[in-house]
């Protein structure tokens, strides 16, 4: 079993996202404050939502357990 995860995500102006992590890659940008997504479609950047946050955690915790 791959310790990454793959999930999808929204930009801002609704173009869907696929982003891969695994929980260290995932960890080491939240404490570092660099986890920003980009959008190629559009070329937009936006953070991490605490709603999406919270569904990687828990993903994470699946995973691991």
């Amino acid at each position: 079993m791959s310790d990454r995860l793959e999930f999808e995500t929204d930009c801002p102006n609704n173009h869907n996202q696929t982003v891969t992590f695994s929980q260290e890659e995932f960890e080491k940008a939240l404490t570092s404050g660099a986890l920003v997504f980009h959008c190629n479609t559009c070329d937009t950047d936006w953070p991490l939502f605490s709603e999406e946050n919270a569904r990687l955690r828990k993903r994470f915790s699946k995973t691991s357990g």
